[in-house]
């Protein structure tokens, strides 16, 4: 096809004045089947404003481009739920629509006769339309979406075999097609033909249900298909396919057979697999276009596969739910391979991005500001990178990687199922929130925390900087820095196991000194730098708490607190140091009861002691056992390393010590050995 046609008003009795919606949208459709026809490649619409029947959408055609030339379609004042402006529901396929402006009826719709009337789509995308186009245009004022491509459901019908009461133990050879044994794999145990919808469709697959729910007995996502020909002879297989993968039918197939990658036979509640024919868009890609004022959605992606928005402006979505910039959700698994790339998405009412379900998604480039960013359970394989967010909540849930990110006055929330990766972000005035549900599903390194404002409140939904999760996750090369003022730490009792290793924290603390929690587990060269009196520590056969080759330095207030009414299985300290420049205070209050204390190779330096002690152990406290061994105590001042003396019953072991311008109150039930107290062996 080629030629550029500039379209005709008078032949086609079309009007571009903005009336006559009957002549004007069968003139206009008149006029693309006759340019299909003449093998033209291009239409081109004079300027102006063309009003389009709501009962009548703009239909294009293959191999053609629709050039509005500046124009506006607008769809007639109307009261249906459901229209649409430009329809693709004929297979279409390499079709461009530019260069212009489409615009609902959202502010002059009448909304009676019940319903949400949140169908209303400026170009709806259906039935397996593939290589579409839709760039430099202006999207707005729908009663619900700028944009929406949909999936069919394609049942097969009521008498074409079920998956579910048709699997039974057992294998498929997948090089002959006879049947095996085989405990690690459930096969069909009946045929399923190829029947005439499958022929015409040309492919078939394994899907969910309505939901794209697959099962909870349902343990794989793997399976083969192997096919036979009408005289039962095997054709051919193909293995490893995944649920939502469609599945090509080669000649002469007359039916086939499937086997499960799993040992067990799901019961008939337990297995919601269908097979099916969807009919999805696919590379479809949207560019450069400003979508605004829909009242449902900006782009809604409901089974669509290698969707690329790129480089649009998408803002001002809202009026009902979800009220989001894009959306990808309905036709669930189906959703994959979906590219959103150097957008602007802003002030949309409720989300800025929603992934509901789906497989691939990629986030990158944008810049998003206000909204909720949400990536719920079943998104699978998601990447967030190189993006900038304001003012925004990414709620992240699913397998993520989470990269490279700049976040500003936003709150990361890490929601019970995620498994994520967050690295080199830049996080200002953004706290971050665990909830993950699953040890170790989380890592966050090489990010960078920083705060200049008050964080008053201590709940998961505001405040804290930090909020740990009870179920221990990974934290390393990351860095938070606050000013001093009202920022502190959230942690659930029953927290173990956290893993921090190589993360500093300067001037993260209660402006009022109140005590900074941290959750048990293992800190690796670690600095705490001006950060308040840590404590809080929680008890329990899981608190375990071991600090080793970290850095403290802290002035004006206790550095732990660790008072009664807490206890601990384990707290070991080694090779740290722990540094206070200016006055003498207490690095250790020891009080309440406890389990053991390891402190060893240690470092205490305090160049302007007093007579306070570096180590505070309590009269009332009591602890099953304490070793202080290798440790060095220095002063410039004459001032108590450890004072102990008022706890005979506490097993406390004090060796190879070395104490310079410091001395010891310990009391005699103390073991002392081969230390060094002021030049002397004690």
């Amino acid at each position: 096809m080629t030629g550029s046609y500039l379209l005709e008003l008078t032949r086609w009795n079309i009007k571009n004045n903005g009336t006559d919606a009957p002549n004007t949208s069968m003139g206009i459709n008149n006029a693309i089947v006759w340019a299909a026809a003449e093998g033209i490649s291009e239409i081109v619409f004079p300027n102006g404003i063309y009003l389009i029947d709501e009962n009548n959408p703009i239909i294009p055609q293959s191999y053609m481009t629709l050039n509005l030339g500046g124009a506006t379609l607008r769809i007639r004042d109307n009261a249906l739920p459901i229209y649409s402006i430009i329809l693709m529901h004929t297979k279409q396929h390499y079709v461009r629509i530019t260069n212009g402006k489409v615009e609902g009826d959202r502010y002059t719709h009448s909304y009676v006769g019940g319903g949400t009337h949140e169908f209303g789509v400026g170009i709806q995308l259906m039935h397996n339309v593939q290589f579409v186009t839709l760039d430099n245009l202006e999207i707005f004022n729908t009663t619900g979406d700028a944009i929406n491509g949909i999936t069919s459901f394609g049942s097969l019908g009521a008498n074409f075999p079920k998956l579910q009461g048709n699997l039974e133990i057992g294998g498929i050879n997948t090089s002959t097609g006879a049947l095996t044994a085989a405990s690690n794999r459930i096969r069909t145990s009946v045929n399923f033909p190829i029947v005439p919808q499958i022929e015409t469709i040309g492919y078939f697959g394994i899907y969910g249900d309505s939901y794209g729910v697959i099962g909870n007995e349902v343990t794989t996502s793997t399976y083969d298909v192997i096919f036979y020909k009408e005289d039962n002879l095997f054709l051919s297989s193909i293995t490893n396919l995944h649920f939502f993968d469609e599945i090509q039918v080669p000649p002469e197939a007359s039916y086939a057979r499937f086997v499960l990658h799993q040992s067990t036979v799901p019961s008939l509640p337990g297995n919601k697999l269908t097979i099916r024919t969807p009919e999805f868009p696919s590379q479809i890609y949207i560019e450069k276009c400003e979508l605004h004022h829909c009242r449902r959605l900006g782009v809604a992606i409901c089974g669509m596969k290698h969707c690329y928005v790129d480089g649009n402006k998408i803002h001002h979505i809202g009026g009902t739910s979800p009220a989001s910039g894009i959306d990808i959700e309905d036709g669930y698994e189906i959703n994959q391979y979906i590219y959103i790339n150097n957008n602007n998405i802003d002030n949309n009412e409720r989300y800025s991005i929603i992934v509901v379900a789906g497989i691939y998604v990629s986030i990158t480039n944008n810049k998003i500001k206000s909204g909720i960013l949400t990536i719920n359970p079943r998104a699978q394989k998601t990447i967030i990178d190189n993006n900038h967010f304001n003012d925004c909540v990414p709620l992240l849930s699913g397998q993520i990687t989470f990269s490279n990110n700049q976040l500003t006055s936003c709150r990361v929330r890490l929601l019970d199922t995620a498994q994520a990766i967050l690295n080199n972000c830049f996080f200002l005035n953004t706290p971050i929130n665990f909830n993950t549900q699953g040890a170790y599903a989380t890592q966050v390194s090489d990010c960078k925390f920083i705060f200049d404002k008050d964080f008053t409140e201590a709940s998961s939904n505001s405040g804290a900087p930090i909020i740990f999760s009870k179920e221990p996750q990974t934290i390393s090369n990351c860095s938070f820095e606050g000013n001093g003022i009202e920022a502190f730490t959230v942690v659930p009792a029953g927290a173990y196991g956290w893993v921090l290793n190589n993360v500093s924290f300067r001037n993260i603390k209660h402006k009022d000194n109140r005590i900074t929690r941290l959750p048990p587990g293992v800190y690796s060269d670690c600095r705490f730098l001006n950060c308040g009196t840590l404590g809080e520590i929680f008890s329990g056969e899981n608190a375990i708490y071991e600090f080793n080759g970290c850095q403290f330095e802290w002035s004006s207030y206790t550095l732990f607190y660790l008072g009664q009414g807490k206890g601990v299985n384990f707290f070991k300290v080694n090779n740290s140091f722990f540094f206070n420049p200016n006055l003498s205070d207490i690095a250790f209050y020891i009080n309440g009861t406890w389990g053991s204390f390891h402190f060893s190779n240690n470092t205490f330096n305090y160049p302007n002691g007093t007579n306070n002690p570096m180590i505070d152990i309590r009269s009332t406290a009591a602890a099953q056992f304490m070793r202080m061994n290798d440790n060095s105590f220095t002063s410039n001042k004459s001032m108590i390393a450890v004072r102990a003396n008022t706890s005979p019953s506490i097993p406390l072991l004090f060796a190879g010590n070395i104490l310079t311008q410091t001395n010891l109150q310990l009391h005699n039930n103390h073991i002392k050995i081969d230390n060094i107290v002021n030049g002397e062996l004690v």
